[in-house]
């Protein structure tokens, strides 16, 4: 070949080729990664609710297979409360909503304080039909010393060579709100989760997770003080979002209205191994994308829940269908709405309990009445007053005085502004309360027939077992007891007794609750991107 052929084909094939510098910085995107976690908490119900449009675990079972199809790195997570309460549970102690879940997909759930409504004993049969796993770091058994029934302190899976873990976390306060026994023992779940979030991240856990059955404030405290990637939580039944410590909270409202969907994109770090051997690589947070999903009657159910659903629905309806009366108008159940403020739905059960117990007051907690749902106008069936009242707690019947009425009323709206239980509904008074004023001072004005209310007259008032037990904060100590636990006549018969004898009932809210706002009051309120949708507390 001549040599000015030779030298020009030299020169091509090296302008052909890219620096040496360029070579060195031409290397592959790192590996990234998305795991996507599935999120339900607060399900009472298996079939939907609001007359049908939101919610159904059979539209749940679809959602979620679809998803899986697309992100096959997926967790379905639930943080409790499912056993109890409905009228479901009230004949099935839980069987239908486990049978409903394991159709429905569910990888993992937690405790929430109705877990152990029906005693630790239902529960953990209840775990042993269950095809999903359980995980508390903070509920023991105290003979065993090991997470009640066999539960465990965290679980660890493998998605797609990213190592996720998740450990669940109970208020300390089911001891008092639910009948787990005097053998099951609660720590603090702030300091349960510092302790195994830190133990996770040793373990080489690259996204830790707590399923969390919590107040909002104690979820913040948790994020500010564990190392966690994520708090899925429970226990308010909205839908509600927040931030602490970097941490995102959420929560999806109850009733299966909302289906949480959080994706987790990580991208890999490479880690050197000995001899320069290049060890599996660990994935890191890169950023997180989360939505709640809206469980609509515009998707079509997964026809093996429904199958389910359909079970245990046929044999509830054989035998509540029952027409007992009608309405005029809408009766307001709405969570949201009862534990905040009057409603009519509220004054009728303060009427009917006062009526029954021939008592001058009656006091209703407003986490007594459950079903998060409105009624009418129209019929009112068995099923539908065992869905607003289904702990068939008993009547009681005391006599305080005056000043111990303020105090029981302050109690009531110690926690105004929250969605809490321990809000008054009330028959026979009314009162007036400022929340911008402190704790224990907010009742401004209480009447009893027209008149303030008479610090030392004594006066007889109506109320659940619940309550005079010392449900929501409630302190009976000192009242006469008149009609106690074992005498008086239950919630729910009561009410159905009062709307067959009225045949139609159209009771209205009229000013028996009122709130005066001062200058300085705040509202305190949790921020949600969108509407989302006890006698025992939340």
């Amino acid at each position: 070949m001549p040599i000015r052929i030779f030298l020009r084909l030299a020169l091509a094939l090296t302008l052909a080729l890219p620096p040496a510098a360029s070579l060195g910085s031409q290397r592959p995107e790192p590996p990234r990664k998305t795991v996507t976690i599935l999120q339900l908490n607060d399900v009472y119900q298996i079939s939907p609710v609001d007359r049908g449009k939101r919610g159904g675990m059979a539209r749940v079972g679809a959602l979620q297979s679809q998803i899986r199809a697309k992100s096959p790195n997926t967790l379905f997570l639930l943080a409790g409360d499912f056993i109890s309460p409905s009228v479901a549970s009230r004949f099935f102690k839980g069987e239908q909503m486990v049978a409903a879940l394991n159709a429905s997909g569910l990888d993992i759930a937690t405790f929430g304080n109705h877990e152990f409504d029906f005693g630790a004993d239902v529960l953990r049969e209840r775990m042993k039909e269950s095809r999903f796993a359980y995980t508390i770091a903070n509920v023991f058994d105290k003979k065993t010393g090991k997470p009640f029934g066999g539960a465990r302190p965290y679980i660890i899976r493998d998605m797609g060579g990213v190592r996720v873990g998740i450990f669940g976390l109970l208020l300390p306060e089911t001891e008092t709100m639910s009948n787990p026994g005097p053998l099951v023992r609660f720590e603090d779940p702030v300091a349960a989760g510092k302790r195994v979030s830190s133990l996770l991240r040793r373990q080489g856990v690259e996204v830790v997770i707590a399923l969390t059955h919590l107040p909002m404030r104690d979820d913040k405290r948790l994020a500010a003080a564990a190392d966690i990637d994520l708090i899925v939580g429970g226990h308010e039944h909205e839908l509600l979002e927040s931030m602490a410590g970097g941490t995102p909270i959420l929560k999806m409202g109850s009733d299966a209205r909302n289906l949480g969907r959080i994706d987790f994109n990580l991208v890999a770090r490479r880690r050197a191994g000995a001899k320069g051997k290049s060890r599996a690589p660990r994935y890191a947070v890169e950023s997180n994308d989360w939505e709640a999903i809206p469980v609509t009657d515009g998707i079509k159910d997964d026809p093996d829940v429904a199958a389910v659903v359909a079970r245990y629905e046929k044999q509830l309806n054989q035998s509540l269908g029952e027409v007992i009366g009608n309405t005029t108008v809408v009766l307001d159940a709405r969570a949201g709405v009862v534990r905040r403020g009057e409603t009519n739905l509220g004054n009728f059960l303060g009427d009917v309990y006062r009526e029954a117990l021939d008592s001058d007051l009656a006091l209703v907690n407003s986490g007594s009445i459950r079903s998060d749902a409105t009624y009418g106008p129209g019929e009112i069936t068995k099923k539908d007053v065992l869905t607003i009242l289904p702990f068939e707690n008993t009547l009681v019947k005391v006599r305080i005085t005056g000043a111990h009425l303020k105090r029981l009323l302050e109690n009531g709206v110690s926690v105004a502004g929250q969605e809490d239980g321990r809000f008054p509904q009330v028959s026979g008074m009314r009162f007036e309360y400022d929340a911008g004023k402190p704790v224990g001072s907010r009742v401004t004005r209480v009447e009893i027939d027209g008149k303030e209310a008479d610090p030392s007259r004594t006066y007889t008032m109506a109320l659940s077992a619940y309550v005079l037990g010392g449900g929501d904060g409630y302190d009976f100590k000192g009242a006469e007891v008149l009609v106690g636990p074992e005498d008086g006549p239950v919630e729910p018969d009561v009410v159905m007794e009062a709307i067959r004898k009225r045949g139609t009932i159209s009771p209205r809210a009229e000013g028996r609750v009122k709130e005066a706002r001062s200058s300085n009051q705040t509202s305190l309120h949790f921020s949600a991107r969108a509407p989302g949708g006890a006698a025992k507390g939340l």
